[in-house]
Order: C-alpha cells, then sequence, then structure tokens
C-alpha cells in the first residue's frame, strides 16, 4: 500500500497554501523556543479538495510543513539566550469539508485537524513532554466555496497558536517536577473525532401496503455519518396512495386517491455497523384526498395527521451505490376511509 501513494497523490493537481507568519502573544512567559519541526505524518498534504475552479487538487503548505511551522512558531517564540529549545513532531494536520444539518438548516462546515507532539531533549534523547489533538471548526452558507477555500490557512494558525497555549499553559504548571530519572508525559487532551464525516445524499422511492392503503412515494435523506450516538438526518417525502377497493366501497366510495407531503418532525439513524443502520422517525403528513363516491360524484378532503416508523437502511457503498431497506409504518389522518393506519414500507434507492 505504501508503494500506491506515490502513485495517489500524482492524480491530482496540486496546489500550495502559503502560511501567514502572523504573531500572537505566548500564554505565559516561558521562555522556550522551537528548535525543529519533524513532519512525522505519512501522507505529506492537507488532503484532497475541489479548488475555486471545481477541479479536484491536492493541498500542500508552501515550503513544506515543517519549515512553514517552524517560521510560524519563531515569529512569536524567538530564541534567546537561555531559551529552551522544543522539538515539535507533527502526527496529523489536515483540512476537510463537510455537509452538516445544524439549527439554522444544511450548512458547509470546514475543518483543521493538528495532532501534535511536543519534545524537549534531556540525557541526549527527546523526551516526550506533551501531545494534544485539536480541531478547529468554521460554519459557511451551503456551497460557498470561495470562503471555505480562502480561510483553509486561517484555521491553521488559529490549531497552531491554540495547541502551542495548551502546551505552555501545562508545562509553566508542571514542569518543576520532571526529572531525568522519573520522565512522563505532562498531560494528554481529550480524544476527539478526526473526520467531519461523509455526507449522505439519498433519493429512494419506497412501496407502501397498509391495512387500507397501497401507494408509492419519493424521499430525499440527507445526514452525516457517524458511529457514536444518534444520527439527525433531514427528510422530506411526497406520497402518492390509494384505498384498496375493498377500504374504499365499505365506506361509500369508488376512487379514493391521496396526495402527502410529509416533512420531518423527529428523525434519528443509528449506525449499527458499517453500512446499516436503525432508523425511528416522526412525520407530518399534510395533503389531500380525491374523493368519487358511488354515484360518480367527486369531492376533495384535506388530511393532515401524526405518522411514525421504524425500520432499517443498508448502504453498502459509501460514496455511490444502491440503497436499501424496510420500515414499518403508523399513522394517524383526517382521512375519509380510516382514522389509523398501520403498514409497511419497502425502499429502494441510490446515495451519491
Amino acid at each position: 500500500m505504501v508503494f500506491l501513494l506515490p502513485f495517489i497523490s500524482s492524480c491530482y493537481a496540486q496546489e500550495h497554501l502559503s502560511l501567514r507568519t502572523l504573531p500572537f502573544s505566548p500564554s505565559t512567559p516561558e521562555p522556550v523556543f522551537v528548535e525543529r519541526v519533524m513532519d512525522d505524518r505519512l501522507i505529506k498534504s492537507l488532503g484532497v479538495h475541489k479548488n475555486l475552479t471545481n477541479n479536484d487538487v491536492e493541498l500542500f503548505l508552501a515550503g513544506g510543513a515543517e519549515q512553514s511551522v517552524q517560521d510560524f512558531f519563531n515569529t512569536s517564540l524567538p530564541e534567546k539566550e537561555g531559551g529552551i529549545p522544543i522539538v515539535i513532531s507533527i502526527r496529523a494536520l489536515n483540512v476537510q469539508e463537510s455537509v452538516r444539518r445544524m439549527n439554522r438548516g444544511i450548512t458547509s462546515v470546514a475543518r483543521t485537524h493538528l495532532s501534535l507532539v511536543f519534545y524537549e531533549m534531556r540525557s541526549d534523547s527527546l523526551k516526550e513532554l506533551y501531545r494534544i489533538k485539536h480541531n478547529e471548526d468554521a460554519v459557511f452558507e451551503l456551497g460557498d466555496r470561495e470562503a471555505i477555500y480562502a480561510t483553509h490557512e486561517k484555521r491553521i494558525r488559529a490549531a497552531l497558536e491554540y495547541c502551542m497555549h495548551s502546551f505552555l499553559n501545562t508545562y509553566h504548571q508542571v514542569k518543576a517536577t520532571l526529572n531525568d530519572s522519573d520522565f512522563r508525559p505532562l498531560s494528554q487532551n481529550e480524544r476527539i473525532d478526526i473526520r467531519l464525516g461523509d455526507w449522505y445524499n439519498l433519493v429512494t422511492l419506497k412501496a407502501i401496503r397498509s391495512r387500507y392503503l397501497e401507494g408509492y412515494g419519493i424521499s430525499y435523506t440527507g445526514f452525516v455519518d457517524n458511529s457514536k450516538g444518534l444520527i439527525r438526518p433531514y427528510e422530506t417525502s411526497f406520497e402518492i396512495a390509494w384505498a384498496r377497493p375493498d377500504v374504499a366501497e365499505d365506506n361509500g366510495f369508488n376512487h379514493v386517491n391521496s396526495f402527502v407531503f410529509r416533512p420531518e418532525l423527529y428523525f434519528f439513524y443509528k449506525k449499527l455497523f458499517q453500512g446499516t443502520y436503525a432508523s425511528m422517525s416522526a412525520n407530518v403528513p399534510v395533503g389531500f384526498e380525491l374523493l368519487e363516491d358511488l354515484e360518480g360524484k367527486n369531492s376533495v378532503n384535506f388530511v393532515i395527521g401524526v405518522g411514525a416508523s421504524q425500520g432499517l437502511r443498508f448502504i453498502p457503498w459509501r460514496k455511490k451505490g444502491i440503497v436499501f431497506g424496510a420500515d414499518v409504518l403508523q399513522q394517524l389522518e383526517t382521512s375519509k376511509v380510516y382514522r389509523f393506519d398501520l403498514g409497511i414500507e419497502l425502499v429502494l434507492g441510490f446515495n451519491f
């Protein structure tokens, strides 16, 4: 796999971000300076993203990550007489983009993920002082590519500054307790999510059969994949159904056709394992029925109600492919042929 990395990288054009060396004020007066920066990442790029012309490009820091980070820290922590030399190892540095559902709606999110390890030379060898992982996130209007692309560099600087402040604060607190014979890392921050998560777009068709109705529907679902906790997707659907012949006749009609828009009220996924999700939803069906009575007279009935469903979704391919699943549905509506209905839905579609 390692031998394939140069080939994979060469598939994309390269673009370089220049990291500005703007100064920041160290949080403590510790006389430390960065003697050396080591880039210990297997993949040296910041990731593959679409640029302003919508082409996939591989992003790099201009001059390389080692020199860029060294220059950035040298501006605010210059070498001084009697200063303590610190060595920094870059374990992770990348920029990410995704789409998320928030209170303000569906938005674009950009992230810089940074993982650093700080060392000090003791007894002719590097001793680990501190390690930290940090995410620097920003939210943008959906599809605001220009703003996202233009601010990657700003988030990298903010992440570097945060990690240095965190190191200096901890170093100031416990440095007096460190000695060469019993050397331990100072502390490690909590583990955080590295990836923003893939955004799934699902377009699905469903076949509906219940005690009173038969029909079809089309749905759009968008969500960010997450292995922990509940996922809150966005979903809306439109359904066309008709009362089964015996149901319509028992209620005094030849035909009852239903047209329902079903925006979600509450909708959750729970990832069971890769590609398999349990689903739970509550929704508010709104629409109308077209009715023809036994004498051939037509009328319209407004319908509204509450609905719920529970089921499974199978998404075997992460980026593109077939989606399928099944749901058990329950609904209470102001229909002319029923009040409470119970049935099943078979779902088939694709994700992109």
